[in-house]
């Protein structure tokens, strides 16, 4: 089973889509692409986390929750969503299952591929997501 870890404000950042739903919204913006990484791992099978910067907290530890099948973590103050990328990284390397990180951000995906890990830009997960998306609208068709 592929695991994917997604810098979600990265990814915000990169899909057009995404980002003009932030001028309203970023909490918007983040459900929205927890949705469409929701639909992704349904499809394929992957086992997808998607990491956000602590944006105005002051808590002391990582908050996770998982959310449509998606693990979603918040960095505790003080700590970037790279930072936590990268620990996940390290620590999925050492399994069996191949490892996925999608980021734009060029000293991350040198640092994942040192460690063994895929990157794929923000445009190719959007490209991966939109392929799952008619996927599943297809197999709705299907038993309709």
């Amino acid at each position: 089973m592929e695991r994917l870890i997604v810098d979600g404000y990265n990814i915000i950042h990169a899909w057009p889509s995404l980002k003009s739903l932030m001028n309203e919204s970023l909490e918007a913006a983040r459900d929205r692409l927890i949705d469409r990484l929701g639909v992704y791992g349904q499809v394929t099978g992957a086992e997808v986390t998607v990491v956000f910067d602590a944006h105005r907290t002051t808590s002391m530890t990582n908050s996770e929750e998982s959310n449509q099948g998606v693990r979603v973590i918040f960095t505790r103050k003080g700590h970037s969503a790279d930072h936590a990328i990268e620990r996940l990284a390290y620590a999925a390397t050492a399994g069996e299952d191949p490892l996925t990180v999608a980021t734009s951000d060029r000293f991350q995906s040198d640092l994942v591929r040192g460690m063994g890990g895929a990157v794929i830009s923000a445009l190719e997960l959007e490209r991966r997501v939109l392929v799952a998306e008619k996927d599943l609208g297809r197999t709705v068709e299907k038993y309709r």
